[in-house]
């Protein structure tokens, strides 16, 4: 009976993650749900659990509140490290389940942690160095986490990672953030190539096919990329968008060929 009903609640725990991946950020929940079983219970519930933390800089004006609820998952994760866990939370009741006996993922995910409290405030980072930094704890930190701890995947979520940042550049200015350490084109241009260069890295070859399904979360970075190559000012602009029919007949075609 026990054993039933741990099996229901993490089922619950599971759905809840696959549900807030899907509302909040579709474009990863229809990779994601490219993954075998095994990877969707891993993946789903590591970037829930991003959303959550993401979200927070952005759903209340007071710092002070932004960084205690930060704090909060930052403690929680410790609980984890400690084997001390009781929280009752649908995101991290699965996140623990598959980080319980994980403790170098769970220092990659505290890193995170720490990494969005430079979204509650508006300065810039202080050096392209400092940037590369944030985009390697919130992304390539996440990917590491679900897949293993290898140069290869940390590449390409540097790379997938600093993609996602671009786009998001325009929006952040609207904000009044200050996301870039420089704005003209020839920096945006060189964080571009720096970010192809990631990428090419990521294709590691020696990967198991079971692990880079994970990886098609960047199935847009190369195109995303190549665009800001040619015009950098479509970061600033933010006219980087694809449209939907594309994006899905890509994510389809890479699914196939097995491939990211």
């Amino acid at each position: 009976m026990e054993i039933n009903k741990r099996w229901s609640s993490l089922t619950l725990s599971l759905t809840h993650c696959i549900e807030h991946v899907s509302n909040y950020d579709h474009d990863k929940y229809l990779a994601l749900m490219t993954c075998d079983d095994k990877l969707k219970k891993i993946m789903f519930p590591i970037y829930a659990f991003n959303i959550e933390i993401s979200r927070i800089p952005w759903i209340t004006d007071d710092k002070m509140i932004a960084e205690m609820r930060l704090q909060w998952w930052y403690n929680l994760l410790s609980s984890m490290e400690e084997n001390s866990f009781v929280e009752k939370h649908p995101i991290a009741e699965a996140l623990n389940e598959h980080l319980s006996n994980n403790k170098s993922a769970i220092k990659l995910l505290k890193e995170t942690v720490k990494a969005r409290n430079w979204d509650i405030y508006s300065e810039h980072h202080e050096s392209e160095l400092d940037l590369w930094k944030y985009i390697e704890h919130t992304s390539s930190n996440l990917l590491m986490s679900c897949l293993g701890f290898v140069p290869s995947i940390n590449s390409y979520g540097q790379g997938i990672g600093m993609a996602s940042y671009l786009m998001a550049v325009s929006n952040l200015v609207k904000f009044g953030k200050n996301p870039l350490p420089n704005c003209n084109d020839e920096a945006i241009h060189d964080l571009s190539l720096k970010a192809v260069e990631g990428l090419r890295k990521g294709r590691d070859n020696n990967l198991d096919k079971h692990v880079t399904a994970g990886l098609r979360l960047g199935w847009m970075a190369p195109i995303i990329l190549k665009r800001i190559i040619k015009e950098p000012r479509l970061v600033i602009t933010g006219r980087l968008q694809s449209s939907e029919f594309r994006k899905k007949l890509r994510l389809l075609k890479l699914t196939l060929l097995n491939s990211y």
